[in-house]
């Protein structure tokens, strides 16, 4: 077969996929020719190549380095990459990682490609031919909807090619949320309410996508990123309607689970919360390299004292790429964190000694016998004014062997040891150390849809309308009558014993009063508290051009950002095979050259 290829990454839409669950299946080709495209095999094959290269975002790094590193809400690990947490200047068209994640973007639009071009020759049915079509659109928006936010201009290809091709020049950000919208618009009208095979794109996932898109666009603020993005008057309506239709459950039934923990439970993936997820599976044959995201938020907290606690599939193998900033514990969830449960339900607070050891050296200088089942560390968020304090504060918990007041928050100082997110740990892997994780990825979630409802009408001024939404996110998040809070709420977050089971309902709800001032701001951190470790927050700061300002504020590690950090710099392996070539300003971003 000969190979299908440009200079932006390499097309292999029926050989390059591996199974997934569901609908995804490996199946072997030989002798493969490009009139295989010309059949319903063919052109299934290649849609399932597009949706199996969404997995590339988790299997690895990617969209952690691009989507979470560096933020206000998350800073280098003691094994993280620098470069992007701390905007070096090892953050440059040099970088592997830069390089990766475009060519891994323009693959998936490759193959969405391969598939529309072809799809008009296939003789198949015609309602299937309609939905092939919508979800290729589908996948290539989103494709392209990444790479527009974090780099800018970029070539615009819509159609595949067989030959070696050099002369790309970067469309206009404007022109690329035209194209993906109209073709956004196609996929909700053509997409439908149910699919076939758990995994597919349905119609509630392009409309959430197309209100993040619309959003987007409609969220610019400056008279500069109006005209770059191409921004409508009519954008915040858009998003109205269509995140709309997913709430009145006019294209499909979408509920908040009613637990934030089994929100995230491996055991409960389907669910109905789930509007669109990238599938993994527990068959390893099928699950490629699998996603690997349980491994990037976990602390090193076997090295912590290995006589009573060693390495468990359930608090997962430590990579500590990230950590949380301080602002993440103290500013984030700030007064309200002892009636968010979210606070308590987003992180391992505590890790239960595995391992019976005796005259155990405490963090209060206290020798105890520690065995099985006993805390061996314990994390509290409390801050401490001056060092007696948190002295007598390690004192008064000498039972713990490890206790950590998250004060001692410095740069590059004990940061392998922090409270880790749960949201991607994975204890069904088959030994704690491996790698292959069977958890998916989801990308959009109805909360997510509520909240895109909610900012688009505080952006109209609608606050009434954006606090019922904020409310409904919020009292999903609150403790119920009869659940047990954290001992936090009583010991350190001055909460009442009495209360311990009491429900904070309505100690989370906000009035339109309340979220008039600064709203953007308050969206933000409602969609920080919510989404935690979900792989937008970068994306979330950049479109409301609050990146650089937040980071500063929140991040001490990533004081190092500059205004030209609001996008990443054009692979320099992109720049080098281009032929004719352009003044550098029109082929890199300013700043990287």
């Amino acid at each position: 077969m000969k190979k299908i290829y440009a200079c932006l990454a390499v097309v292999m839409a029926i050989t390059s996929f591996t199974g997934c669950s569901k609908f995804l299946e490996e199946k072997v080709i030989s002798k493969v020719s490009y009139q295989l495209y010309e059949t319903p095999e063919g052109v299934e094959g290649a849609l399932t190549a597009a949706y199996n290269n969404l997995r590339l975002a988790v299997n690895g790094e990617r969209a952690l380095t691009f989507s979470d590193a560096g933020t206000d809400l998350f800073t280098v690990g003691s094994d993280g990459d620098r470069s992007f947490n701390q905007y070096l200047a090892t953050l440059s068209s040099l970088s592997g990682d830069v390089s990766d994640y475009w060519d891994y973007h323009y693959f998936g639009i490759s193959q969405c490609n391969v598939t529309l071009n072809y799809l008009p020759k296939v003789a198949m049915d015609e309602n299937r031919k309609k939905v092939v079509e919508a979800e290729a659109k589908f996948l290539r928006s989103f494709y392209y909807f990444e790479l527009i936010q974090h780099f800018g201009n970029v070539p615009l290809i819509l159609i595949p090619t067989d030959k070696v091709k050099t002369d790309f020049k970067r469309a206009p950000v404007k022109d690329i949320y035209a194209t993906i919208i109209a073709d956004m618009v196609t996929a909700v009208a053509q997409l439908p309410v149910a699919a076939a095979e758990q995994g597919r794109a349905t119609k509630a996932a392009a409309a959430h996508l197309l209100a993040k898109i619309y959003l987007a666009r409609g969220s610019a603020v400056s008279a500069e990123q109006k005209a770059i993005r191409g921004s409508k008057t009519t954008d915040i309506d858009s998003v109205i309607f269509y995140a709309g239709q997913v709430v009145r459950q006019e294209i499909g039934k979408y509920t908040l689970v009613p637990d934030y923990t089994q929100l995230f439970d491996i055991a409960n993936q389907v669910n109905p919360e789930v509007v669109f997820a990238v599938q993994f599976t527990t068959t390893t044959l099928n699950n490629g390299s699998g996603n690997n995201q349980h491994l990037y938020h976990v602390p090193q907290y076997d090295a912590v004292n290995t006589k009573i606690l060693t390495r468990t599939t359930e608090y997962g193998r430590p990579y500590r790429r990230v950590r949380p900033t301080p602002y993440v514990y103290n500013g984030l969830f700030g007064a309200t964190r002892k009636y968010d449960s979210r606070f308590a339900k987003s992180f391992v607070w505590a890790y239960i000694a595995n391992v019976a050891a005796t005259g155990i050296t405490t963090t209060a200088g206290n020798k105890i016998d520690v065995k099985p089942g006993d805390t061996a560390i314990w994390f509290t968020p409390t801050l401490y004014a001056t060092q007696a304090e948190q002295d007598a504060a390690t004192q008064e918990n000498k039972r713990f062997s490890y206790f950590f007041p998250l004060n001692f928050y410095l740069p590059f100082s004990r940061n392998n040891i922090f409270p880790g997110l749960k949201k991607w740990l994975d204890k069904t892997r088959i030994t704690a150390n491996d790698t292959n994780g069977s958890k998916d990825w989801m990308v959009f979630r109805y909360a997510e849809t509520l909240l895109l409802l909610a900012e688009a009408y505080g952006r109209k001024g609608e606050y009434e309308n954006a606090a019922k939404y904020i409310n409904e996110v919020r009292t999903r998040a609150a403790y119920k009558d009869g659940e047990m809070k954290t001992t936090q709420y009583w010991t350190f977050e001055g909460g009442s014993y009495a209360d311990r089971t009491k429900s904070t309902v309505p100690d989370m709800q906000v009035t339109a009063a309340q979220i008039t001032n600064n709203f953007v701001d308050f969206i933000l951190e409602e969609r920080g508290r919510e989404m935690l470790g979900e792989l937008n927050r970068w994306e979330d700061l950049d479109r409301c051009e609050k990146l650089v300002e937040r980071v500063k504020l929140y991040n001490p590690d990533a004081q190092n950002i500059r205004d030209f950090h609001v996008l990443r710099p054009i692979p320099q392996t992109h720049i080098d095979r281009l032929i004719p070539k352009g003044p550098i300003e029109e082929e890199q971003n300013i700043g990287y050259y």
